[in-house]
């Protein structure tokens, strides 16, 4: 006796699904590719990660822990010190002892880092208005809405 293949059947609720699928993974692959492109044009010296892990520095006149940083930029503690290694060895950063608890190692940027952020922050900006303006004010509106959704979407999942 031969068994007949199972056919599925796919409804349309599963094809809108396959469609969404590929539709984002589509667009994270773009934000790669915008990525790569970012960093071979930007005269900053600063990756799109360098430039995630310092964004909180730039916001700021203190010294903030490694922890936190690389807390806020989604990377792993040893990825954040390896990064903050090339930063201080270029120049951009400065790396010192907490006085409150030695187990703390504090970031600083220093003039030449915020410079080089400064000029990243206007690159990345001018890059994100350019997308905007390609929109209507109706997709942008609509954008905003699933932006956000897909946001904590994203943000819920472990």
């Amino acid at each position: 006796m031969s068994a007949e293949p199972a056919h599925s059947v796919t409804t349309p609720l599963d094809a809108e699904q396959d469609e969404f699928i590929d539709v984002w993974e589509g667009f994270l692959r773009a934000i790669a590719r915008a990525r790569g492109r970012t960093a071979r044009c930007d005269d900053s010296g600063l990756t799109p990660a360098q430039y995630a892990l310092l964004e909180p520095l730039a916001d700021t006149r203190k010294a903030l822990p490694v922890g936190w940083l690389a807390d806020s930029a989604g990377v792993s503690g040893p990825t954040a010190t390896r990064m903050l290694g090339a930063l201080e060895a270029t120049g951009h950063v400065e790396r010192a002892g907490s006085s409150r608890d030695r187990r703390v190692v504090l970031v600083s940027l220093t003039d030449a880092g915020r410079v080089a952020f400064e000029r990243r922050r206007l690159s990345v900006s001018e890059r994100r208005r350019r997308i905007a303006a390609g929109l209507t004010r109706e997709e942008r509106r609509q954008a905003s809405v699933l932006l956000a959704r897909l946001t904590e979407l994203v943000d819920e999942q472990p």
